[in-house]
């Protein structure tokens, strides 16, 4: 059947460029052959979940909470200390209470639970991004422009730019954001935000794109590529799998402008443990060089020839992306909507 669209679409999925990928597969056992392989990403802005909606978030296979999580209480006054961290492990640690505690239901799906974090901006409303800013010791770990200044993100994820060309920043990642990961209890993967969203035309806030569009850019692409490595490779150790949202196309399958293809971020990945997150589904209607684009299918079909575990998120309507992921459906694949 995959080569069959292949042809249709004119694409070889079976890429010789590309070997299969090896990584390890998440360690629960997958169930979306038996069930609807059903997503579930969430926010609670007021708080935590209540009883009927972790009835509901049970129901799914997969399920988390983003930034948004308890949002008008860690977001009120923002530039200072907050815990976001905390709101997000106490939904983490009620849902796997509720799953452990509650009757016994063959609706009760639910096999992993993740939460949030961003790997392009340090985000104030997490207390440690928020911490490495505010140490006049760290602002080398920061984007600058020509003039100085901070390079910084006011769309909804607010906060300065790492600059990943300095390797404290990777390993500030690894011992401070995944380390205090690793000490969870009740998590099982970590969803990534943006983990090329700049490299891929993404805007650079008060900053002008040079500060990524350029060979300088391309560094700082690659210098994250390894840190996604380094990441998942002490995560999985902890049994936990990383969750990476990426804009990126194969060499081959144009999507968006990105400085590196995503061969080169395979590549790299291909021996760990980690899943691919399509942020807007793959059920374009037409070719779009942004949000959406008639190769994200092509790019699916080809992750499923090569084994890559993948979750879609789909914004509604909802009918052409499901189709099209139950065609492309391969072993720890799973789908949710977007709302």
């Amino acid at each position: 059947l995959l080569c069959s669209l292949a042809v249709v679409l004119g694409v070889d999925v079976s890429d010789p460029a590309l070997p299969p990928y090896v990584g390890p597969k998440p360690p629960w056992s997958y169930q979306g052959f038996q069930h609807f392989p059903a997503h579930f990403f969430g926010a609670n802005e007021s708080g935590l979940e209540n009883s009927s909606r972790l009835a509901l978030v049970a129901k799914h296979q997969v399920g988390g909470w983003g930034w948004q999580q308890n949002y008008h209480s860690v977001g009120q006054d923002r530039w200072k200390y907050y815990q976001q961290e905390v709101s997000l492990a106490q939904m983490a640690s009620r849902m796997a209470a509720y799953m452990q505690f509650s009757p016994a239901s063959p609706e009760k799906r639910l096999q992993a639970i993740f939460v949030y974090r961003h790997i392009e901006v340090a985000e104030w409303y997490f207390q440690t991004s928020a911490a490495a800013y505010h140490d006049p010791a760290n602002r080398d770990m920061f984007l600058h422009d020509q003039n100085g200044n901070i390079c910084w993100d006011s769309w909804d994820n607010s906060g300065p730019y790492w600059n990943f060309s300095n390797p404290r920043v990777s390993d500030w990642f690894v011992d401070e954001i995944a380390g205090e990961l690793t000490r969870e209890a009740n998590i099982q993967a970590v969803f990534w935000d943006e983990t090329d969203y700049l490299f891929c035309g993404g805007p650079a806030g008060n900053c002008s794109n040079d500060v990524h569009d350029s060979e300088e850019g391309m560094a700082q692409y690659r210098a994250k590529i390894q840190l996604l490595r380094r990441l998942a490779l002490k995560l999985n150790a902890a049994g936990i799998w990383p969750i990476y949202s990426s804009y990126n196309g194969y060499s081959d399958i144009a999507w968006r402008k990105c400085l590196l293809p995503f061969d080169e971020y395979y590549m790299a990945l291909r021996d760990v443990g980690w899943i691919r997150f399509y942020e807007y589904g793959i059920g374009a209607r037409h070719a779009d060089p942004s949000w959406d684009s008639q190769a994200q299918f092509a790019q699916a079909l080809r992750e499923s020839a090569l084994g890559l575990p993948v979750i879609v998120h789909a914004a509604p309507p909802i009918t052409l992306p499901l189709a099209l992921f139950l065609l492309a459906q391969n072993d720890y694949w799973y789908f949710g909507e977007i709302g």
